[in-house]
């Protein structure tokens, strides 16, 4: 090809992304514009290294000519609708992204951070059920608000940092992979043209080393809390200096040996850095999306081991038949719409599989034979179908698993019963010989791009055609054996998490702190649900609910005269609460109030709330809050007892000497964060202007951190034009006793 045929080349195929391009001005500022942003960056990312990038190397194989038929000469849109399909193949395709391959990384990843929270633990001293005693964590805000703030926020900073490891990472998999190429004979492979299935295989790679980064990056993210620290920070940071610390001179001298080897195939190298590099980028930009989810999945897994090793609870199979009877409808639905709708029109595209095999013989780019654009177009329109099928399937079992999950409330009872005749069916679907719901063995294909061209008008038109290559991961064992854990449980674990985030995602949660006993306090996160109690459950107090009164905001307009039962009611449920504390005994009235809650229920005077999370810690005695610029003056004081504590001045500058003391004593880079002093301890957080120090007496707990680490923000927030080039004023801070008073206020029962 010469210069300027390649120039129309990406010209003409990069129009559509140029049309991608035109809201983004428009929406940018916009919640749904930011959003956006990050899936047409992923699209440009996936059009340059899988379409791009193999015509590049193509440059000695003469573009494969795309010939009409005698009544298509001059078919304008015939032409634009082949360029038109060929771009929706390739949105299809990223889609698989988000759809397929990120659900591993981000289900999968949970569970390392699980292992990696009980290792750390094994290694504290103490009985297990103590340690998990003082194991806390939050989770207050739904996963839709989460990915909002990520989102409008635009802070890249977790992402940059795990880009960094990823691509010192990257020469140390090259070189594995270099080192399994060689062990399987496969030193001459080439991959522009497709034959081997190395390519796959580096995308299962980066899928591997994604969920570990995940797995460490949970604990630090998810806000875990032992004994009062954040478990993760420490360990992710330990963990990530080691790997840059490591992980940097290896990669460099994998680089090193790499360039001194006369055999290395550096065609191979830059595709590997690409596609290595493409799936680093994507993972990147929808890492803000998925990491809520990944918090709440790990969370529960906490929660369970929790509650396991301190009380035994019997499993409720309360409506297991409701999951069970879902799943079987949802196949059938599926198979009908497949078998009725889709695939009528997969057999209208491509009529036959003999048809089928030979565009897939046509898509090789050395094939000789002619080939007609309705061929190209016709395989385009295939792939649109399977990602279709894809996304269709997701979507569908997702939906029913979350509508599942709204009977049984419990993820590993629904995942059990749902998953399992799902699965079942599918099989059994699959060897009778139709298309099941979940494939679990379906045909991989190496899909790349490469130039061609068709004549309309006596002119050629240069483009690019979809070119596919049948992965057989089977002719080299080891590869497929590598390759298990990703290829068979994808399309099982993205129904999974997809209907979690259907499930959560609006989820609203609110947080109660319960008083047992002096000293003891139990966190509850609740949920709300959206299913009014059955009786028995309402009896039984199944799901320990909380009543809560529909903020007046909330409530419908029109005006009900209330009887003065339900005023007494309303009144009573203004500050939230238990059932069990305001259902009547007597087996009579207990019934007459049901209906009662379910007349005001189904009215949205009150809604229903249940236990998602729950944990004990023990109730501390606040005594100060000092708040002290980053050169050491002190800004404001505020104490919780309404008399002076210590003086501010002298708090301000013991915390100079004592931080300047350990720097220069230790050599650590590491910032205070805790004094303890007995009975008394200090907790110490950071913003980018000042610090602050929080003086309690008692163990201290995540409770007490977390306050202190968001007043800090507050702080920091209203008071940021003083604190940038702070002159020494006090009077501009002495407005923060009420929001101190607010965050801090005590919310036990």
């Amino acid at each position: 090809m010469e210069t300027i045929e390649i120039f129309y080349l990406l010209l003409l195929n990069g129009l559509p992304i140029i049309f991608l391009a035109i809201p983004i001005p428009f929406i940018y500022k916009r919640l749904i514009g930011k959003l956006y942003l990050r899936v047409f960056l992923g699209i440009v990312i996936f059009f340059l290294v899988y379409w791009i990038l193999p015509i590049m190397f193509q440059t000695d194989i003469d573009p494969k000519e795309l010939q009409l038929h005698p009544e298509e000469q001059g078919n304008i849109f015939l032409a634009f609708f082949f360029i038109f399909s060929h771009m929706i193949s390739l949105i299809g395709y990223f889609l698989q992204y988000p759809f397929a391959t990120l659900t591993f990384i981000f289900l999968v990843g949970p569970f390392l951070s699980f292992l990696i929270l009980w290792r750390k633990l094994r290694k504290e001293p103490g009985a297990m059920r103590d340690k998990l005693a003082d194991l806390t964590f939050e989770f207050k805000k739904s996963p839709s608000d989460m990915i909002k703030e990520g989102l409008i926020k635009g802070d890249w900073s977790e992402e940059k940092q795990l880009l960094k490891l990823l691509i010192v990472l990257l020469p140390i998999s090259l070189y594995l992979l270099s080192v399994i190429i060689e062990l399987l004979g496969l030193e001459s492979i080439d991959l522009t043209t497709g034959e081997t299935t190395m390519g796959w295989f580096v995308e299962i790679l980066f899928v591997y080393i994604a969920t570990l980064l995940v797995g460490i990056h949970l604990v630090y993210s998810s806000k875990i809390s032992f004994k009062g620290a954040y478990i993760g920070e420490k360990l992710r940071e330990d963990t990530f200096r080691s790997l840059f610390q490591v992980g940097t001179p290896i990669s460099l001298l994998s680089i090193l040996l790499f360039l001194a080897d006369p055999t290395t195939n550096y065609v191979f190298i830059l595709y590997f850095f690409a596609y290595f590099m493409m799936g680093a980028g994507i993972f990147i930009l929808f890492h803000k999306i998925f990491q809520p989810i990944a918090i709440l999945i790990f969370i529960k897994l906490v929660d369970l081991w929790k509650k396991a090793k301190t009380k035994k609870r019997k499993i409720d199979w309360t409506n297991w038949y409701i999951p069970l009877v879902i799943g079987v409808g949802g196949c059938l639905i599926f198979l009908i719409i497949y078998q009725f709708l889709i695939n009528p029109i997969q057999i209208g595209i491509i009529i036959s599989q003999e048809y089928f095999d030979e565009l897939l013989l046509k898509a090789d780019i050395t094939y000789g034979n002619i080939i007609f654009l309705e061929d190209a177009l016709r395989l385009d329109l295939f792939n649109i179908i399977n990602t279709f099928i894809l996304i269709f399937s997701v979507i569908l079992f997702a939906y029913l698993f979350a509508r599942s999950m709204q009977f049984i409330k419990k993820i590993a009872i629904t995942s059990f019963i749902f998953l399992g005749i799902v699965i079942l069916i599918s099989i059994l679907i699959r060897f009778v010989g139709f298309y099941p719901p979940i494939n679990f063995a379906p045909e991989d294909y190496w899909i790349t791009g490469a130039s061609a061209y068709f004549s309309l008008f006596d002119k050629d038109i240069y483009t690019i055609r979809t070119v596919l290559f049948k992965v057989n991961l089977g002719e080299f064992p080891l590869l497929e054996i590598i390759a298990i854990p990703f290829t068979y449980t994808r399309y099982v674990f993205n129904l999974l998490i997809w209907g979690l985030i259907l499930y959560y995602l609006n989820k609203i949660f609110i947080v109660k702190n319960v008083l047992k006993g002096e000293k003891i306090v139990e966190k509850i996160s609740f949920s709300r649900t959206s299913e009014f109690p059955k009786y028995e459950a309402y009896r039984t107090d199944l799901y320990r609910y909380l009543v809560v009164k529909t903020p007046e905001s909330e409530v419908k307009e029109e005006k009900i005269e209330e009887r003065e039962e339900v005023k007494e009611l309303l009144e009573k449920i203004k500050n939230n609460k238990f059932l069990k504390e305001i259902r009547p005994i007597e087996k009579e009235e207990m019934r007459r109030f049901y209906f009662t809650l379910k007349y005001l229920f189904y009215n949205g005077k009150i809604s229903f709330w249940i236990p998602e999370f729950t944990y004990e810690y023990e109730k501390v005695e606040l005594q100060g809050l000092y708040v002290i610029y980053s050169d050491g003056r002190d800004i404001f004081s505020y104490n919780f007892k309404g008399v002076d504590y210590a003086d501010s001045g002298l708090i301000a500058g013991m915390f100079t000497a004592i931080t300047a003391f350990i720097k220069e004593t230790t050599k650590s880079s590491e910032l205070l964060k805790t004094i303890d002093h007995g009975d008394i301890k200090i907790l110490i957080e950071y913003g980018q202007y000042i610090f602050s120090a929080l003086f309690v007496k008692g163990k201290q707990s995540l409770e007490d951190r977390s306050l202190l680490k968001e007043f800090v923000e507050w702080f920091e927030e209203k008071h940021r034009p003083h604190l940038l080039d702070w002159s020494g004023a006090l009077h501009p801070f002495r407005d923060s006793n009420d929001k101190v008073e607010e965050i801090f206020k005590e919310e036990e029962e």
